[in-house]
């Protein structure tokens, strides 16, 4: 009992201690205290003294600034804008008890809307008019072909005019980093082994089929670390989106014109 009362008691001890070196004040300029807390974030000083030294001076051009009302500058409050803008959001996150770090089960779930799959792909070229007439007869006969049941990977191998189709188109898995997401979603919407619609992207035409899918358990963790970012990425933006409908519920807000009328 004894013991652990001692224990107890040397805990206590050393938390007050704790939050009272933090408070420390080790001078005061002008009357304002610079405390022990506001020279510890300073890592590139040799010595206390001069930690301590620094911090008076940081506190003197402070002052100054602030006398001379530079803090009231636009770009000055622009800076102190986005800070209260983070600070606000962080303590929102506190106060709704958010969670964003996503469980395993969520992570699988997110998984089975992203996941790895493995492509064939063919790309044809529309750089120039002669490119474009190829592209478009080239177009037609891969259309016949497929209707025909001709194998994907043999039409990448014979009409793919980039280094993919030395392998059958076969571009091993991708994820949704590899495309935008628009891409990426037309993709995946595909039913297995079903081929897409050629899709024109700059000056080329790409068409796509996806034949093997990766299983969660299989995933490097590199990307399994990107869906999960985001993934908070995606919370942190609905966050914001319902704090921002309940600041508007309680707001004035009077639209004006942007336009002026001429007389």
């Amino acid at each position: 009992m004894i013991k652990h009362l001692s224990l107890l008691i040397l805990a206590c001890s050393t938390f007050c201690f704790s939050s009272t070196v933090s408070s420390l004040v080790l001078s005061t300029v002008n009357g304002e205290p610079v405390y022990e807390s506001d020279i510890t974030a300073d890592q590139s000083a040799d010595s206390r003294d001069q930690k301590i030294k620094r911090a008076i001076q940081y506190k003197l051009i402070v002052q100054e600034a602030k006398k001379r009302g530079l803090e009231r500058t636009p770009e000055i409050q622009g800076e102190l804008n986005k800070l209260l803008f983070k600070k606000f959001i962080a303590d929102e996150k506190i106060i709704r008890k958010k969670t964003f770090a996503p469980t395993e089960s969520e992570l699988l779930s997110y998984y089975g809307k992203f996941p790895l799959i493995r492509l064939h792909h063919l790309v044809l070229n529309k750089k120039t008019e002669t490119d474009k007439q190829v592209t478009t007869l080239a177009l037609e006969q891969i259309k016949k072909e497929i209707t025909k049941g001709t194998a994907f990977e043999q039409l990448c191998s014979q009409y793919s005019q980039d280094a993919s189709s030395f392998f059958g188109g076969d571009t091993d898995f991708k994820g949704i980093h590899n495309f935008p997401e628009s891409l990426y979603s037309k993709i995946r919407a595909l039913p297995k082994n079903s081929v897409s619609e050629p899709i024109e992207i700059g000056n080329t035409v790409h068409l796509f089929e996806w034949f093997d899918k990766k299983p969660f358990t299989a995933a490097p963790a590199s990307y399994l670390q990107f869906l999960q970012g985001k993934l908070v990425q995606e919370r942190e933006a609905q966050l914001l989106k319902e704090i921002v409908a309940d600041l508007e519920l309680k707001a004035i807000i009077e639209p004006k014109s942007l336009s002026v009328k001429s007389r």
